[in-house]
């Protein structure tokens, strides 16, 4: 059996934590999540950096779920580092915010990430959201293969 999809989950809200968890464990098609806080955390994973440089769990996610305000770094400034580092530039990136700002949803794009989600507030919705992302991602689109 082929090992499960990874996604990184990088998001401070415990309860969207917690909720994405949900979404991804009712969800048909097996993945490992991997959950950082912050986007320094976010950085510092991806690029197997701090507590993460010999951790023998570390994986190269096939989808990153990334918000936008974040603690540290921010969204824009995680998704930079993604785009500009060549082991990671292919990575699918989806971000996900309360924000509905055109400036923010412009600049995102113009910065790499392939889909921008506001979060729906209804708690039914968002999982549902979730579990299309996957679905797109993970069994639909053709992605990249991991090195």
């Amino acid at each position: 059996m082929n090992e499960p999809h990874a996604i990184l989950l990088v998001e401070d809200n415990p309860a969207d934590i917690q909720i994405t968890r949900r979404a991804l464990r009712d969800s048909t098609i097996p993945v490992e999540l991997i959950v950082v806080r912050d986007g320094q955390e976010a950085v510092d994973y991806l690029l197997r950096q701090g507590s993460h440089a010999t951790s023998p769990a570390w994986r190269k996610p096939d989808l990153i779920l990334l918000d936008l305000n974040l603690p540290r770094l921010t969204g824009r400034e995680v998704l930079q580092r993604v785009r500009t580092t060549e082991l990671l530039r292919l990575v699918p990136v989806v971000v996900l915010s309360t924000s509905n700002r055109i400036e923010d949803v412009e600049e995102l794009y113009a910065g790499g990430a392939n889909t921008y989600i506001e979060k729906p507030q209804d708690f039914g919705r968002f999982v549902e959201v979730l579990q299309t992302i996957q679905r797109y991602w993970l069994d639909t689109a053709l992605l990249p293969p991991v090195r």
